[in-house]
């Protein structure tokens, strides 16, 4: 049975953590994000976002996995004195150990639960246990250096978050497009949290291992770098966003 994300969520008892902006540290991803795109001032200039208008939250937001569905399925320079975040390393992000634990989670599950997510006219599915949660639109602050598919960052609850036009990572023909009708996925992955702006969100998946090819290059090109697999669904064969390679991307 295919179930809609309002029923899968319905039935999690999720919590995420505020932070106060004063106290949130600065990963080393971040920092790097930081320099290469920002500033030493840019960060104090940045509102936080404490309260966003959630959507739905996900399996990253718990220490464990999400509770499960029925199986029914488709068979720069760091920050000056002035701003209040402190540069350090600790951070509660995931680590890179943690992002690589979730890949052998995916590659060694006998099932795993997807969510669908509508990008420039085409379905891409994200693991459920890589999303925090969903937002609607937020206002964002402008980065002039960053590349086309950045669309901006946010402050939200004290960390720093890219947002992402995934569109014009996984289409070379797609134009970048965050309205007030987007939606925001959002995605901790090896000590920076991301945006993925999106269309919306479609359906909740419990695929199967042996519906999986795990060489997306076959039929998305370069796009690929941005996948883990490609997942076959009824008549149909999605993509399966990788949100920490696109992390990648943005800190390299």
């Amino acid at each position: 049975m295919v179930k809609t994300p309002a029923e899968y969520f319905a039935d999690l008892d999720l919590h995420l953590s505020g932070k106060d902006a004063a106290t949130a540290p600065l990963s080393r991803a971040e920092q790097s994000f930081v320099e290469k795109y920002l500033g030493p001032d840019a960060l104090a200039g940045i509102p936080v976002i404490t309260a966003p208008e959630s959507l739905m939250q996900g399996g990253a937001a718990l220490a464990a996995a999400p509770a499960a569905i029925s199986p029914d399925s488709a068979t720069a320079q760091p920050p000056s004195a002035g701003v209040s975040r402190p540069v350090v390393v600790e951070e509660e992000l995931p680590s890179v150990d943690e992002a690589e634990e979730q890949r052998r989670l995916l590659f060694s599950a006998s099932e795993i639960q997807l969510v669908s997510v509508r990008i420039a006219g085409t379905s891409f599915l994200l693991p459920i246990m890589a999303i925090s949660e969903v937002l609607r639109y937020m206002p964002l602050a402008l980065l002039p250096r960053a590349p086309r598919h950045v669309a901006g960052v946010i402050n939200l609850r004290g960390r720093l978050t890219p947002l992402v036009h995934l569109c014009m990572l996984v289409s070379s023909d797609a134009s970048p497009r965050y309205a007030a009708d987007s939606l925001v996925v959002v995605c901790p992955c090896g000590g920076i949290q991301i945006g993925l702006i999106i269309d919306k969100v479609e359906n909740i998946y419990t695929v199967r291992q042996q519906e999986l090819n795990w060489n997306p290059e076959t039929h998305f090109g370069e796009a690929a770098e941005c996948l883990y697999a490609l997942a076959r669904i009824g008549e149909n064969l999605y993509g399966i966003l990788a949100p920490e390679r696109i992390g990648q991307i943005l800190c390299r």
